[in-house]
């Protein structure tokens, strides 16, 4: 209860005035002890929840099986300015797979489009509205021509995770803390929602709940810089479903000029 003011002064004269008077015949009280501070709480211990892992690893062992498929990605990505401020930009990923060893990406943008063929031979990278391609030689599977697009070329392709997930590449042992967040529906579609961290990264995705366990929604946070910039993408799938074998193959139009694509220095 809050003392009146008057009331609280007087209160505190006469302690004063008592408390000189004491001090000419007496040594002074010892002060008590101050509280001791309380312990600082342990930090929580990273939880790896086991159903989560374990959708995971039937999401990509899903993947693994398909023949063939296509799917588009409606994503926004955070683009951070030298002022640290954020901001938002959007494309939209088509790709179309046969496996092992066929594959196209298509990434359309405001500002610019770009084409990736891949035919089990090699790849060719075509920049739509620049009129501008260029091919390398490639391995014989996609995902080893993806890594090596990445690792030779510095190319990354989007997406390109839907390949490694279910092999040795995902790195599982990597996932440091996994946890179940709920359920979601991502359009109209009901999905389980999963959350993992790793070094550097944190990551979430929306897998579809019955006998067709795909990725329905992936977010990825980088972790190892201030603004922590996030890329989400939203999938619209056609498992079993792609062109056919011809349409892998890239067909210069007439005038589109061919330039090299150089290897990365070692």
């Amino acid at each position: 209860m809050k003392l009146p003011f008057r009331f609280a002064s007087t209160l505190t004269a006469a302690a004063m005035c008592a408390g000189t008077a004491l001090a000419q015949t007496a040594a002074p009280a010892a002060a008590p002890a101050a509280p001791s501070a309380p312990a600082a709480a342990a930090p929580a211990k990273p939880t790896i929840n086991a159903k989560a892992m374990e959708r995971l690893k039937a999401m990509g062992a899903h993947l693994r099986m398909l023949k063939a498929f296509s799917v588009t990605a409606d994503t926004t990505s955070d683009l951070v300015l030298d002022s640290g401020q954020k901001i938002e930009t959007t494309q939209v990923v088509e790709m179309s797979a046969r496996m092992p060893n066929m594959l196209t990406v298509s990434v359309q943008a405001p500002l610019r489009s770009r084409k990736i063929y891949y035919d089990g031979k090699e790849v060719t990278i075509y920049g739509e509205k620049l009129g501008y391609y260029g091919t390398f030689k490639a391995p014989d599977t996609i995902a080893a021509t993806l890594e090596a697009a990445a690792k030779k070329h510095g190319i990354e392709v989007p997406l390109a995770d839907l390949f490694y997930f279910g092999t040795e590449k995902s790195n599982l042992a990597a996932v440091t803390e996994a946890l179940y967040t709920g359920p979601q529906r991502v359009g109209g579609v009901l999905c389980d929602n999963f959350a993992f961290r790793q070094p550097d990264v944190d990551w979430q995705v929306c897998i579809e709940r019955g006998k067709n366990p795909l990725p329905r929604k992936m977010i990825v946070t980088t972790t190892d810089v201030a603004e922590r910039p996030q890329q989400r993408s939203v999938l619209t799938w056609k498992p079993g479903v792609a062109p056919a074998p011809a349409a892998f193959t890239f067909k210069a139009p007439k005038d589109a000029k061919k330039i090299a694509v150089k290897e990365m220095a070692s």
